[in-house]
């Protein structure tokens, strides 16, 4: 048998231990699909936590807008309803002042010792009238003739009946029936004013007109 010199062992043995060497210092291949795998999974993920925070925000987003949209309707019709009530009040208000006013009759003031209608009395009448006509008219009226103290019973009872009459003629003249008027004298047994002066006795001297 042929025996190996030195250098041909030398390189004998290099031939052996090089491919060795080189496979055991490179990485397997399984190692980096492993790796590269493991990478797109992590970046999957990310992709998808992200996802569901939009999605989520999204939501929040849209639930926050539906109950802010919600409070607005609500204290809009809460404002309509105070605004409608306030409308109805205010109505409802003015209709019974009107019907309060259209209702009350105007009292006439007369002279001392007169039961002529006064000039200045005039339109306080015609004012009755209209309301007469154009409110209730169906309504059965009373007038009341009054005196200032000054006289005797019997002499005021006569004057306030004359000047019921006075203003019964001026109001059938204006268009009310006659069978809606009613008269009555007090005389001077009803002041509306005390005293013993001019204030007083001109406040007195009056015919009240009154529905029934």
């Amino acid at each position: 048998m042929k025996r190996l010199s030195l250098p041909g062992i030398m390189v004998l043995c290099g031939l052996v231990t090089v491919p060795v060497w080189m496979g055991a210092c490179a990485p397997p291949k399984n190692t980096r699909a492993e790796a590269a795998a493991a990478t797109a999974e992590a970046a999957r993920k990310a992709a998808e936590e992200a996802r569901q925070r939009a999605i989520s925000d999204s939501i929040r987003t849209a639930q926050e807008a539906e109950r802010l949209a919600r409070e607005a309707d609500e204290r809009r019709k809460r404002e309509e309803e105070a605004a409608r009530k306030a409308a109805e009040d205010a109505r409802r208000r003015a209709a019974e002042e009107e019907t309060r006013r259209m209702a009350m009759l105007n009292t006439v003031y007369f002279d001392y010792d007169r039961s002529g209608i006064r000039d200045d009395q005039k339109a306080s009448l015609d004012e009755n009238a209209k309301k007469l006509r154009d409110y209730r008219p169906e309504d059965k009226v009373v007038i009341e003739g009054h005196c200032d103290e000054r006289g005797t019973v019997e002499y005021n009872l006569a004057l306030g009946e004359r000047r019921a009459s006075s203003v019964k003629g001026y109001l059938t003249k204006a268009g009310i029936k006659k069978d809606r008027l009613e008269t009555i004298s007090y005389g001077k047994e009803r002041p509306v004013a005390m005293g013993s002066d001019e204030s007083a006795w001109s406040k007195n001297r009056r015919a009240e007109v009154k529905r029934k």
